[in-house]
């Protein structure tokens, strides 16, 4: 039956490009919202100075309570077409949000068009944290977009795919709320800002109490975010390993798992740096050692040519994924 509703989703999510009739995320912002608040009400009525033990409760708390009740839920149905539509409808809320097919689609007008300025623009919505470009020509956007799009891709669908058909829904759950976590914390940001301008116009007291308590928030925000990546890259580790794997099998396979095998048991790299090495690996375009990334790549690749393999990454993905969605239909077939 998961592999049915994993079929089901993908279908709707290519042919939706996004799914913002499901992807209603105002119950987890108000969840995130009421959560903060309670954690620092509580750490100021207490005055205990552990900020990371009560950053791991938050970020339990935010996760687990909308799992478990997931879990129950499904425990209560049993089996059934109820459950069917009730798990399809929550691995359809878990995939990526934003139309990545269109954001793609202009990046790579933009690149035919040879409007460097314009595709400057639209490869910062990759970005983890939609950060600004910071690359300067052509050939450094094509090594920016070689870690962050991959990574798009990856946590955008087979990640949730992969921990939807081997531990269910709750899990693929549990990694989009983990992902909406940090969404959350970028956008508590700024409002944060514009509450401190307002609140330093109060009275002399008053901005003191409040400046202690804006400290407290922000060292509180601060480690529950870094709670919640750290969660994430567990929940990360062994699938982007297993798409590592389907990336060399699609592409050059002794370039692209070459980096595999140095990073294998890495407990530093992040998700995304592993994406980067076997994409490029993948790609026969990985030079031989990391100090030597940004020269090499530059005099492989002109401007023209380093752009237009946006355009393979893409293709490099959908082949893996499709190999995984042939291998899940073997399992499921011999099992």
């Amino acid at each position: 039956m998961h592999f049915l509703i994993i079929l089901i989703a993908i279908a709707v999510l290519e042919s939706n490009g996004q799914l913002a009739f499901i992807q209603r995320d105002l119950w987890v912002q108000k969840w995130h919202g009421a959560l903060a608040k309670l954690s620092c009400s509580t750490l100021l009525s207490s005055k205990l100075p552990s900020l990371e033990n009560n950053s791991t409760l938050n970020v339990l708390a935010f996760v687990l309570i909308p799992v478990l009740v997931l879990q129950l839920l499904l425990w209560y149905l049993g089996s059934g077409i109820v459950v069917f539509l009730v798990e399809l409808a929550v691995l359809l809320y878990c995939l990526g949000r934003g139309d990545l097919g269109a954001q793609v689609g202009v990046l790579q007008s933009d690149i035919q068009r040879n409007d460097l300025q314009a595709a400057f623009h639209d490869a910062a919505v990759f970005n983890i944290g939609h950060r600004a470009v910071s690359a300067d020509n052509a050939s450094g956007l094509f090594r920016e977009l070689a870690a962050s799009l991959p990574y798009r891709m990856f946590e955008r669908s087979f990640v949730v795919v992969f921990w939807f058909f081997f531990l269910g829904a709750p899990v693929a759950l549990a990694y989009r709320l983990l992902a909406l976590h940090g969404d959350m914390q970028l956008q508590v940001a700024d409002v944060q800002v514009d509450q401190e301008q307002e609140e330093h116009e109060q009275e002399e007291h008053e901005q003191e109490q409040q400046i202690s308590e804006d400290a407290s928030s922000e060292m509180l925000k601060q480690a529950t975010s870094d709670e919640a990546n750290r969660l994430l890259w567990y929940l990360e580790w062994i699938p982007v390993r297993a798409l590592a794997l389907t990336l060399g099998l699609m592409g050059d396979f002794s370039k692209a798992t070459a980096p595999l095998k140095e990073l294998v048991f890495c407990p530093t790299t992040s998700t995304a740096d592993v994406l980067r090495r076997c994409v490029l690996g993948a790609l026969n375009i990985q030079p031989r050692n990391e100090a030597e990334s940004s020269a090499e790549v530059d005099q492989a690749l002109d401007d023209t040519e380093a752009l237009s393999q946006v355009a393979d990454i893409v293709a490099l993905f959908r082949r893996s994924m499709t190999g995984w969605l042939v291998a899940i239909a073997l399992l499921v077939l011999t099992s």
